[in-house]
Protein backbone atom coordinates (compact mmCIF):
# COMPACT_ATOMS: atom_id res chain seq x y z
CA UNK A 1 0.00 0.00 0.00
CA UNK A 2 2.99 2.47 0.52
CA UNK A 3 4.33 1.72 -2.93
CA UNK A 4 0.34 2.47 -4.25
CA UNK A 5 0.37 5.56 -2.29
CA UNK A 6 3.43 6.87 -3.79
CA UNK A 7 2.38 5.87 -7.40
CA UNK A 8 -0.77 8.30 -6.90
CA UNK A 9 1.57 11.08 -6.16
CA UNK A 10 1.57 13.45 -8.82
CA UNK A 11 5.40 14.19 -10.47
CA UNK A 12 6.89 10.45 -9.48
CA UNK A 13 9.52 10.48 -12.40
CA UNK A 14 8.90 5.73 -12.19
CA UNK A 15 7.16 4.26 -15.76
CA UNK A 16 8.07 0.76 -14.88
CA UNK A 17 7.03 -1.63 -11.41
CA UNK A 18 9.30 -4.71 -12.02
CA UNK A 19 7.82 -7.45 -9.80
CA UNK A 20 9.65 -11.23 -9.83
CA UNK A 21 6.41 -13.22 -10.58
CA UNK A 22 2.84 -13.16 -10.27
CA UNK A 23 3.28 -14.58 -6.51
CA UNK A 24 5.26 -11.60 -5.52
CA UNK A 25 2.71 -9.46 -6.86
CA UNK A 26 0.75 -10.46 -3.96
CA UNK A 27 -1.45 -13.39 -3.78
CA UNK A 28 -4.83 -11.87 -4.41
CA UNK A 29 -7.81 -13.09 -6.12
CA UNK A 30 -7.71 -12.19 -10.07
CA UNK A 31 -9.91 -9.99 -10.58
CA UNK A 32 -8.15 -7.80 -7.65
CA UNK A 33 -4.62 -8.43 -9.26
CA UNK A 34 -6.49 -6.84 -12.21
CA UNK A 35 -7.91 -4.18 -11.27
CA UNK A 36 -4.63 -3.64 -9.39
CA UNK A 37 -2.82 -3.30 -12.53
CA UNK A 38 -5.23 -0.68 -14.32
CA UNK A 39 -4.91 1.17 -11.01
CA UNK A 40 -1.26 1.53 -11.32
CA UNK A 41 -1.22 2.14 -15.33
CA UNK A 42 -3.51 5.15 -15.22
CA UNK A 43 -1.17 6.65 -12.69
CA UNK A 44 1.94 5.95 -15.27
CA UNK A 45 3.20 2.46 -14.19
CA UNK A 46 3.14 -0.07 -16.18
CA UNK A 47 3.75 -4.16 -14.08
CA UNK A 48 6.76 -5.66 -15.75
CA UNK A 49 6.85 -9.50 -14.82
CA UNK A 50 10.37 -10.74 -15.01
CA UNK A 51 10.18 -14.81 -14.48
CA UNK A 52 7.24 -15.33 -15.89
CA UNK A 53 6.79 -15.10 -19.90
CA UNK A 54 4.56 -12.70 -20.68
CA UNK A 55 5.37 -10.17 -23.24
CA UNK A 56 3.41 -7.23 -21.49
CA UNK A 57 2.26 -5.92 -24.92
CA UNK A 58 -1.54 -5.94 -24.04
CA UNK A 59 -2.42 -8.43 -26.16
CA UNK A 60 -5.26 -11.19 -26.06
CA UNK A 61 -3.44 -14.30 -24.79
CA UNK A 62 -1.00 -12.21 -22.43
CA UNK A 63 -3.95 -11.54 -20.78
CA UNK A 64 -5.48 -14.61 -20.12
CA UNK A 65 -1.96 -16.01 -19.38
CA UNK A 66 -1.75 -13.48 -16.72
CA UNK A 67 -5.48 -14.15 -15.77
CA UNK A 68 -4.39 -17.94 -15.39
CA UNK A 69 -1.04 -17.32 -13.39
CA UNK A 70 -2.86 -15.23 -11.19
CA UNK A 71 -5.58 -17.75 -10.37
CA UNK A 72 -2.88 -20.32 -9.42
CA UNK A 73 -1.03 -17.70 -7.60
CA UNK A 74 -4.38 -17.21 -5.62
CA UNK A 75 -4.83 -21.47 -4.99
CA UNK A 76 -1.68 -21.22 -3.61
CA UNK A 77 -1.78 -18.96 -1.27
CA UNK A 78 -5.23 -20.64 0.05
CA UNK A 79 -3.43 -24.04 0.12
CA UNK A 80 -0.54 -22.57 1.86
CA UNK A 81 -2.62 -21.19 4.88
CA UNK A 82 -4.40 -23.97 5.54
CA UNK A 83 -1.43 -26.06 5.73
CA UNK A 84 0.18 -23.27 8.19
CA UNK A 85 -2.67 -23.13 9.83
CA UNK A 86 -2.74 -27.18 10.62
CA UNK A 87 1.08 -26.85 11.55
CA UNK A 88 0.19 -23.48 14.06
CA UNK A 89 -2.46 -25.66 15.74
CA UNK A 90 -0.50 -28.96 15.96
CA UNK A 91 2.53 -26.87 17.52
CA UNK A 92 0.04 -25.31 20.44
CA UNK A 93 -1.27 -28.79 21.17
CA UNK A 94 1.88 -29.75 21.89
CA UNK A 95 2.91 -26.66 24.27
CA UNK A 96 5.41 -25.21 21.38
CA UNK A 97 4.76 -21.06 20.62
CA UNK A 98 3.13 -20.91 16.71
CA UNK A 99 4.85 -17.32 16.73
CA UNK A 100 4.20 -13.81 18.25
CA UNK A 101 5.64 -12.91 21.06
CA UNK A 102 5.52 -13.88 24.45
CA UNK A 103 3.38 -12.68 27.15
CA UNK A 104 4.79 -10.06 29.26
CA UNK A 105 7.11 -12.24 32.39
CA UNK A 106 8.06 -14.62 30.24
CA UNK A 107 10.85 -15.12 27.83
CA UNK A 108 11.04 -17.01 24.67
CA UNK A 109 13.40 -20.30 25.20
CA UNK A 110 14.82 -22.01 21.62
CA UNK A 111 14.80 -26.05 22.37
CA UNK A 112 16.68 -28.60 20.00
CA UNK A 113 14.25 -31.81 18.45
CA UNK A 114 15.35 -33.55 21.82
CA UNK A 115 13.93 -30.37 23.98
CA UNK A 116 17.27 -29.39 25.00
CA UNK A 117 17.38 -25.63 25.82
CA UNK A 118 19.71 -23.68 22.95
CA UNK A 119 19.13 -20.06 24.03
CA UNK A 120 16.28 -17.33 24.93
CA UNK A 121 15.40 -15.45 21.69
CA UNK A 122 15.86 -11.65 21.74
CA UNK A 123 13.03 -9.68 20.40
CA UNK A 124 13.06 -9.96 16.35
CA UNK A 125 14.82 -13.12 16.73
CA UNK A 126 13.56 -16.55 14.82
CA UNK A 127 14.63 -20.32 14.86
CA UNK A 128 16.99 -21.29 12.13
CA UNK A 129 16.57 -24.90 11.83
CA UNK A 130 13.29 -26.75 11.53
CA UNK A 131 13.57 -29.22 14.12
CA UNK A 132 13.58 -26.74 16.57
CA UNK A 133 10.99 -24.99 18.71
CA UNK A 134 10.18 -22.32 21.00
CA UNK A 135 8.39 -22.50 24.18
CA UNK A 136 8.09 -20.11 26.87
CA UNK A 137 9.79 -19.71 30.41
CA UNK A 138 9.91 -17.29 33.29
CA UNK A 139 11.22 -13.92 32.75
CA UNK A 140 13.92 -13.41 35.64
CA UNK A 141 13.04 -9.14 35.76
CA UNK A 142 9.60 -9.17 34.57
CA UNK A 143 8.19 -12.46 36.38
CA UNK A 144 7.68 -10.61 39.54
CA UNK A 145 6.17 -7.96 38.36
CA UNK A 146 3.24 -10.26 37.18
CA UNK A 147 2.83 -11.64 40.70
CA UNK A 148 3.11 -8.32 42.48
CA UNK A 149 0.38 -6.99 40.34
CA UNK A 150 -2.80 -10.05 41.00
CA UNK A 151 -0.82 -9.84 44.46
CA UNK A 152 -1.29 -6.12 45.03
CA UNK A 153 -4.81 -5.99 43.23
CA UNK A 154 -5.88 -8.90 45.13
CA UNK A 155 -5.02 -6.68 48.38
CA UNK A 156 -7.55 -3.63 47.65
CA UNK A 157 -5.35 -1.44 44.97
CA UNK A 158 -6.85 -0.34 42.28
CA UNK A 159 -5.66 -0.22 38.60
CA UNK A 160 -4.96 3.42 38.70
CA UNK A 161 -2.56 2.66 42.22
CA UNK A 162 -0.54 -0.20 40.40
CA UNK A 163 -0.06 2.15 37.03
CA UNK A 164 1.15 4.92 39.43
CA UNK A 165 3.41 2.55 41.13
CA UNK A 166 4.69 0.90 38.62
CA UNK A 167 5.69 4.20 36.38
CA UNK A 168 6.81 5.77 40.02
CA UNK A 169 9.49 3.17 40.08
CA UNK A 170 10.00 3.23 36.01
CA UNK A 171 9.15 -0.73 35.82
CA UNK A 172 9.12 -1.43 32.16
CA UNK A 173 6.12 -1.39 30.25
CA UNK A 174 5.18 -4.55 27.95
CA UNK A 175 4.43 -1.96 25.02
CA UNK A 176 5.70 2.45 25.26
CA UNK A 177 6.95 4.18 27.95
CA UNK A 178 4.40 4.01 30.51
CA UNK A 179 2.02 1.23 32.21
CA UNK A 180 -1.84 2.05 31.46
CA UNK A 181 -4.98 0.54 32.64
CA UNK A 182 -5.54 -1.49 29.66
CA UNK A 183 -1.97 -3.38 30.26
CA UNK A 184 -2.68 -4.47 33.76
CA UNK A 185 -6.30 -5.62 32.73
CA UNK A 186 -5.22 -7.94 30.12
CA UNK A 187 -2.57 -9.01 32.63
CA UNK A 188 -4.99 -9.84 34.94
CA UNK A 189 -7.26 -11.81 32.99
CA UNK A 190 -4.26 -13.69 30.83
CA UNK A 191 -4.75 -17.22 31.51
CA UNK A 192 -1.20 -18.18 30.00
CA UNK A 193 -0.05 -17.35 33.79
CA UNK A 194 -2.10 -20.12 35.02
CA UNK A 195 0.71 -22.64 32.47
CA UNK A 196 -1.91 -22.87 29.38
CA UNK A 197 -1.27 -22.40 25.86
CA UNK A 198 -4.20 -20.89 24.12
CA UNK A 199 -4.92 -21.19 20.22
CA UNK A 200 -6.67 -19.94 17.81
CA UNK A 201 -9.56 -18.23 19.61
CA UNK A 202 -10.15 -15.84 17.02
CA UNK A 203 -9.93 -15.67 13.44
CA UNK A 204 -9.37 -12.01 11.67
CA UNK A 205 -9.94 -13.51 7.97
CA UNK A 206 -13.50 -12.39 7.97
CA UNK A 207 -12.67 -9.14 8.72
CA UNK A 208 -10.02 -8.72 6.03
CA UNK A 209 -12.29 -9.40 3.56
CA UNK A 210 -14.36 -6.86 4.88
CA UNK A 211 -17.32 -9.06 6.76
CA UNK A 212 -18.49 -8.07 9.83
CA UNK A 213 -19.49 -10.59 12.75
CA UNK A 214 -17.79 -12.34 15.62
CA UNK A 215 -14.11 -12.90 15.83
CA UNK A 216 -14.15 -15.84 17.95
CA UNK A 217 -14.05 -19.32 16.43
CA UNK A 218 -16.56 -22.43 17.31
CA UNK A 219 -15.07 -24.08 21.09
CA UNK A 220 -13.79 -27.14 18.72
CA UNK A 221 -11.38 -25.28 16.31
CA UNK A 222 -9.98 -23.42 19.89
CA UNK A 223 -6.37 -25.54 21.02
CA UNK A 224 -6.30 -25.81 24.46
CA UNK A 225 -3.02 -26.75 26.36
CA UNK A 226 -2.77 -26.93 29.98
CA UNK A 227 0.61 -27.36 31.90
CA UNK A 228 2.11 -26.20 28.31
CA UNK A 229 5.02 -24.17 30.93
CA UNK A 230 5.66 -23.40 34.15
CA UNK A 231 2.64 -20.80 35.34
CA UNK A 232 3.47 -17.96 37.57
CA UNK A 233 0.19 -17.50 39.50
CA UNK A 234 -1.56 -20.51 41.19
CA UNK A 235 -5.53 -20.71 40.24
CA UNK A 236 -6.65 -19.85 43.92
CA UNK A 237 -5.00 -16.09 43.48
CA UNK A 238 -6.35 -16.13 39.50
CA UNK A 239 -9.64 -17.36 40.16
CA UNK A 240 -10.04 -14.76 43.53
CA UNK A 241 -8.38 -11.47 41.51
CA UNK A 242 -11.08 -12.40 38.59
CA UNK A 243 -13.86 -12.58 41.05
CA UNK A 244 -12.72 -9.38 42.31
CA UNK A 245 -12.69 -8.24 38.53
CA UNK A 246 -16.18 -8.76 38.40
CA UNK A 247 -17.80 -6.86 41.10
CA UNK A 248 -16.20 -3.65 40.25
CA UNK A 249 -17.74 -3.03 36.62
CA UNK A 250 -20.19 -0.50 37.44
CA UNK A 251 -22.90 1.18 34.85
CA UNK A 252 -24.92 4.21 36.33
CA UNK A 253 -29.12 4.00 35.57
CA UNK A 254 -30.52 7.36 35.39
CA UNK A 255 -34.10 7.94 34.83
CA UNK A 256 -34.82 4.13 33.72
CA UNK A 257 -31.82 4.03 31.43
CA UNK A 258 -28.56 2.29 31.45
CA UNK A 259 -25.90 4.88 30.22
CA UNK A 260 -22.82 3.07 28.04
CA UNK A 261 -20.22 4.52 25.71
CA UNK A 262 -23.46 5.51 23.39
CA UNK A 263 -24.39 8.15 25.59
CA UNK A 264 -21.37 10.33 25.06
CA UNK A 265 -22.13 12.67 21.94
CA UNK A 266 -18.46 13.77 21.82
CA UNK A 267 -16.63 10.76 21.72
CA UNK A 268 -13.64 10.82 19.10
CA UNK A 269 -14.29 14.53 18.91
CA UNK A 270 -12.95 16.03 22.42
CA UNK A 271 -9.42 15.59 23.66
CA UNK A 272 -7.24 17.07 26.57
CA UNK A 273 -4.82 20.02 25.32
CA UNK A 274 -2.52 18.79 27.75
CA UNK A 275 -1.39 15.48 26.86
CA UNK A 276 -3.29 15.23 23.48
CA UNK A 277 -5.04 12.30 24.30
CA UNK A 278 -8.71 11.92 24.18
CA UNK A 279 -11.38 13.15 26.38
CA UNK A 280 -13.99 9.78 27.02
CA UNK A 281 -16.97 9.17 29.02
CA UNK A 282 -16.64 8.40 32.72
CA UNK A 283 -19.66 8.03 35.22
CA UNK A 284 -18.81 9.14 38.28
CA UNK A 285 -19.95 9.11 42.05
CA UNK A 286 -20.12 12.31 44.83
CA UNK A 287 -21.99 13.85 47.45
CA UNK A 288 -24.30 10.71 47.08
CA UNK A 289 -24.81 10.95 43.27
CA UNK A 290 -24.25 9.85 40.23
CA UNK A 291 -22.35 12.09 37.32
CA UNK A 292 -22.06 11.26 33.63
CA UNK A 293 -18.88 12.98 33.20
CA UNK A 294 -15.78 13.38 30.35
CA UNK A 295 -12.56 12.76 31.90
CA UNK A 296 -8.75 12.37 29.89
CA UNK A 297 -8.35 8.98 29.35
CA UNK A 298 -4.56 9.96 29.50
CA UNK A 299 -4.84 10.10 33.20
CA UNK A 300 -7.11 7.23 33.36
CA UNK A 301 -5.79 4.70 31.57
CA UNK A 302 -2.18 5.60 32.67
CA UNK A 303 -2.31 8.01 35.61
CA UNK A 304 -0.77 11.15 37.09
CA UNK A 305 2.58 10.54 35.04
CA UNK A 306 0.78 11.35 32.12
CA UNK A 307 -1.63 14.09 33.19
CA UNK A 308 -3.41 15.21 36.25
CA UNK A 309 -7.14 14.42 36.90
CA UNK A 310 -9.78 16.53 35.62
CA UNK A 311 -13.88 15.35 34.98
CA UNK A 312 -15.49 17.74 33.10
CA UNK A 313 -19.44 17.58 33.31
CA UNK A 314 -20.98 15.71 30.19
CA UNK A 315 -24.48 18.23 29.90
CA UNK A 316 -22.00 21.54 30.52
CA UNK A 317 -19.41 20.56 27.64
CA UNK A 318 -22.08 19.03 25.24
CA UNK A 319 -24.66 22.63 25.94
CA UNK A 320 -21.08 24.95 25.44
CA UNK A 321 -20.44 22.77 21.66
CA UNK A 322 -24.18 23.19 20.60
CA UNK A 323 -23.92 27.05 21.19
CA UNK A 324 -20.47 27.56 19.74
CA UNK A 325 -22.55 25.51 16.69
CA UNK A 326 -25.10 28.33 16.96
CA UNK A 327 -23.04 31.55 17.47
CA UNK A 328 -20.87 30.16 14.14
CA UNK A 329 -24.41 30.23 11.65
CA UNK A 330 -25.69 33.30 12.66
CA UNK A 331 -22.55 35.35 12.41
CA UNK A 332 -23.25 38.11 9.72
CA UNK A 333 -19.61 37.05 8.30
CA UNK A 334 -20.46 33.15 7.73
CA UNK A 335 -22.80 33.75 4.43
CA UNK A 336 -19.66 35.17 3.13
CA UNK A 337 -17.09 32.61 3.86
CA UNK A 338 -19.77 30.25 2.38
CA UNK A 339 -19.28 31.58 -1.20
CA UNK A 340 -15.53 31.85 -0.77
CA UNK A 341 -15.16 28.09 -0.19
CA UNK A 342 -18.03 27.14 -2.44
CA UNK A 343 -16.06 28.99 -5.45
CA UNK A 344 -13.10 26.83 -5.97
CA UNK A 345 -15.59 23.77 -4.62
CA UNK A 346 -17.51 24.21 -7.89
CA UNK A 347 -15.30 25.32 -10.29
CA UNK A 348 -13.72 21.83 -9.12
CA UNK A 349 -17.25 19.43 -9.37
CA UNK A 350 -18.93 21.19 -12.31
CA UNK A 351 -16.64 23.00 -14.69
CA UNK A 352 -12.99 22.10 -15.83
CA UNK A 353 -12.70 19.28 -13.27
CA UNK A 354 -15.87 17.71 -14.47
CA UNK A 355 -15.03 17.88 -17.64
CA UNK A 356 -11.33 16.67 -17.45
CA UNK A 357 -13.33 13.26 -15.39
CA UNK A 358 -15.27 12.99 -18.23
CA UNK A 359 -12.81 12.68 -20.45
CA UNK A 360 -10.82 9.99 -18.97
CA UNK A 361 -13.57 7.84 -17.90
CA UNK A 362 -14.68 8.06 -21.65
CA UNK A 363 -11.04 6.60 -22.27
CA UNK A 364 -11.31 4.21 -19.70
CA UNK A 365 -14.62 2.94 -21.27
CA UNK A 366 -13.09 2.85 -24.73
CA UNK A 367 -10.28 1.03 -23.52
CA UNK A 368 -12.61 -1.61 -21.63
CA UNK A 369 -14.58 -2.39 -24.38
CA UNK A 370 -11.79 -2.80 -26.84
CA UNK A 371 -10.52 -5.81 -23.92
CA UNK A 372 -14.33 -7.46 -24.31
CA UNK A 373 -14.14 -7.13 -27.91
CA UNK A 374 -10.77 -8.79 -28.19
CA UNK A 375 -11.58 -11.45 -26.14
CA UNK A 376 -14.93 -12.39 -28.27
CA UNK A 377 -12.91 -12.32 -31.04
CA UNK A 378 -10.42 -14.80 -29.99
CA UNK A 379 -12.93 -17.14 -28.98
CA UNK A 380 -14.54 -17.11 -32.29
CA UNK A 381 -11.60 -17.89 -33.62
CA UNK A 382 -10.15 -20.55 -31.64
CA UNK A 383 -13.66 -22.22 -30.92
CA UNK A 384 -12.16 -22.51 -27.05
CA UNK A 385 -13.85 -21.01 -23.89
CA UNK A 386 -12.31 -22.09 -20.32
CA UNK A 387 -13.41 -20.86 -16.67
CA UNK A 388 -10.93 -18.41 -16.76
CA UNK A 389 -11.89 -16.60 -19.83
CA UNK A 390 -15.57 -16.28 -18.25
CA UNK A 391 -13.50 -14.93 -14.94
CA UNK A 392 -11.48 -12.42 -17.08
CA UNK A 393 -15.05 -11.92 -19.27
CA UNK A 394 -16.39 -11.10 -16.18
CA UNK A 395 -14.55 -9.04 -14.77
CA UNK A 396 -14.62 -6.49 -18.14
CA UNK A 397 -18.25 -6.61 -17.93
CA UNK A 398 -18.04 -5.39 -14.10
CA UNK A 399 -15.78 -2.50 -14.36
CA UNK A 400 -17.49 -1.59 -18.05
CA UNK A 401 -20.72 -1.25 -15.97
CA UNK A 402 -18.99 0.97 -13.04
CA UNK A 403 -17.52 2.96 -15.49
CA UNK A 404 -20.71 3.87 -17.58
CA UNK A 405 -22.49 4.50 -14.43
CA UNK A 406 -19.43 6.91 -13.21
CA UNK A 407 -19.63 8.54 -16.57
CA UNK A 408 -23.07 9.05 -16.39
CA UNK A 409 -23.05 10.60 -13.02
CA UNK A 410 -19.85 12.91 -14.69
CA UNK A 411 -21.59 14.08 -17.56
CA UNK A 412 -24.97 15.08 -15.53
CA UNK A 413 -22.03 17.51 -13.10
CA UNK A 414 -20.73 18.57 -16.49
CA UNK A 415 -23.85 19.76 -17.88
CA UNK A 416 -25.60 21.56 -14.26
CA UNK A 417 -25.26 25.27 -14.34
CA UNK A 418 -25.22 26.12 -10.88
CA UNK A 419 -23.45 29.59 -9.14
CA UNK A 420 -22.19 29.98 -5.77
CA UNK A 421 -24.93 31.70 -4.43
CA UNK A 422 -27.45 29.62 -5.26
CA UNK A 423 -25.62 26.69 -4.14
CA UNK A 424 -24.48 28.64 -0.80
CA UNK A 425 -28.36 29.60 -0.23
CA UNK A 426 -29.11 25.43 -0.27
CA UNK A 427 -26.28 24.78 2.25
CA UNK A 428 -27.86 27.82 4.53
CA UNK A 429 -31.24 26.67 4.21
CA UNK A 430 -30.38 23.28 5.54
CA UNK A 431 -27.71 23.91 7.77
CA UNK A 432 -28.74 26.83 8.94
CA UNK A 433 -31.61 25.52 10.88
CA UNK A 434 -29.56 23.80 13.37
CA UNK A 435 -32.05 23.77 15.83
CA UNK A 436 -34.62 22.54 13.73
CA UNK A 437 -32.47 19.81 13.29
CA UNK A 438 -30.78 19.33 16.58
CA UNK A 439 -34.55 18.97 18.31
CA UNK A 440 -36.52 16.56 16.09
CA UNK A 441 -36.30 13.49 17.89
CA UNK A 442 -32.92 12.05 16.54
CA UNK A 443 -31.52 8.88 18.17
CA UNK A 444 -27.75 9.20 20.06
CA UNK A 445 -25.97 8.34 17.02
CA UNK A 446 -27.73 10.09 14.57
CA UNK A 447 -27.20 13.60 17.02
CA UNK A 448 -23.29 12.12 17.10
CA UNK A 449 -23.25 12.62 13.27
CA UNK A 450 -24.81 15.74 13.21
CA UNK A 451 -22.03 17.47 16.03
CA UNK A 452 -19.48 15.67 13.19
CA UNK A 453 -20.57 17.78 10.42
CA UNK A 454 -19.87 21.11 12.60
CA UNK A 455 -17.40 20.21 14.65
CA UNK A 456 -13.24 19.39 13.70
CA UNK A 457 -12.47 18.56 17.39
CA UNK A 458 -12.62 20.15 21.18
CA UNK A 459 -9.72 20.60 23.29
CA UNK A 460 -10.19 21.16 26.50
CA UNK A 461 -7.29 23.03 28.59
CA UNK A 462 -7.82 22.52 32.26
CA UNK A 463 -5.31 23.25 35.30
CA UNK A 464 -6.08 23.35 39.13
CA UNK A 465 -8.56 26.46 39.23
CA UNK A 466 -10.54 26.01 35.99
CA UNK A 467 -11.50 24.07 33.42
CA UNK A 468 -12.21 25.59 29.75
CA UNK A 469 -13.46 24.31 26.14
CA UNK A 470 -11.73 25.20 22.85
CA UNK A 471 -14.16 24.63 19.95
CA UNK A 472 -13.52 24.07 16.04
CA UNK A 473 -16.30 24.66 13.83
CA UNK A 474 -16.17 23.74 10.03
CA UNK A 475 -16.82 27.03 7.95
CA UNK A 476 -18.75 25.04 5.77
CA UNK A 477 -20.27 21.99 7.44
CA UNK A 478 -19.17 18.84 6.66
CA UNK A 479 -21.93 15.57 6.13
CA UNK A 480 -20.79 12.65 7.37
CA UNK A 481 -22.70 9.89 5.79
CA UNK A 482 -24.14 11.31 2.59
CA UNK A 483 -21.02 13.70 1.20
CA UNK A 484 -23.39 15.75 -1.42
CA UNK A 485 -20.80 18.12 -2.86
CA UNK A 486 -18.68 15.51 -3.68
CA UNK A 487 -15.49 14.43 -1.66
CA UNK A 488 -12.87 16.58 -4.07
CA UNK A 489 -14.92 19.52 -3.15
CA UNK A 490 -14.76 19.42 0.40
CA UNK A 491 -11.22 18.08 1.36
CA UNK A 492 -9.61 22.09 1.49
CA UNK A 493 -12.25 23.06 4.23
CA UNK A 494 -10.22 24.93 6.69
CA UNK A 495 -11.36 24.36 10.40
CA UNK A 496 -13.00 28.22 12.09
CA UNK A 497 -11.75 28.04 16.12
CA UNK A 498 -14.25 29.70 18.51
CA UNK A 499 -13.76 29.33 22.41
CA UNK A 500 -16.76 28.66 24.41
CA UNK A 501 -17.02 29.92 28.43
CA UNK A 502 -15.49 28.25 30.98
CA UNK A 503 -17.44 24.67 32.37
Amino acid sequence: MRMVNEAEQSGHDAKFLLVYDTNRFGRLKPEQKIYWEEHLRRNGLQVVYVKDDFRNDGSIGDVLTKVVKHSEAHQFSVKLSELTLRGAKSHAALGHSAGGAAPYGYDRLLIDGQGNPVKVLKRGEHKADKMQRVVWQPSPSAAPVVRWIFETYEKGAGLHRLADELNERKTSAPRGRYWSKTMRHYILRNRAYLGERIYNKRSYRGYRRGEKGSLLNAADQVILKEAAHEPLIDRELFHRVHAILKTRFTSIRTNGNTYQKTAYLLTGLAFCEHCGYRMTGYPKTGNGHKYLTYTCSGYHRIGKSICRSVHVLTDSLEQTVVQSIRDHITAPEWKGEVYETLETMIKEEFGDGAETRVKEFQEQLTAVNRQIANIVDAIKTSGRFSDAINLALADLETQRDRIRSTLSDAEKRLNQQIGAETLADKIMAYYGQFDRIWNEGLTLDAKKEVLKSYVHHVNIEHSATHVQAKVALYKVPVPQTQQTLGASGLEPLIPRVSCGGRI
